[in-house]
């Protein structure tokens, strides 16, 4: 019994540390990171998506030959679970809010998205089925 209990604690500790780790370049937290496409050695930005201290992803920026193409902000509640995404253009002009809802159990309820003036685009919910 104490050996199946040591290989599950030890096969936990090991999905917690990889998890963290996947936010840390050694032992130092990531805040962002660059994607760049890179053409017969000339290197040009094609992403760059920002983490908060929690390693949240806060903003991600997409970039077409080196210039800003569109940019989504990302907002979280206190339980780590992302509720808003806004949606800029290449102008850096808000385009759309996603506003995400979530039900007791943590699981996402429902999705609505807003155009740029606050009107309500579309809504879509969520059901889960359990056997």
């Amino acid at each position: 019994m104490s050996k199946h209990l040591f290989i599950a604690l030890a096969v936990l500790l090991s999905i917690g540390s990889n998890a963290f780790a996947a936010k840390t370049i050694d032992g130092k937290q990531i805040t962002e990171i660059k994607e760049w496409i890179v053409t017969n050695g000339k290197k040009t930005i094609d992403e760059v998506t920002k983490y908060d201290d929690k390693g949240n992803k806060t903003e991600v920026i997409n970039y077409k030959d080196g210039e800003m193409k569109e940019r989504t902000t990302y907002k979280y509640n206190a339980n780590g679970k992302c509720i808003e995404e806004e949606h800029y253009d290449k102008f850096n002009k808000l385009e759309k809010t996603v506003k995400i809802e979530y039900n007791a159990s943590g699981k996402k309820s429902a999705e609505k998205t807003y155009q740029s003036n606050g009107k309500l685009k579309s809504e879509h919910t969520f059901e889960y089925i359990t056997k």
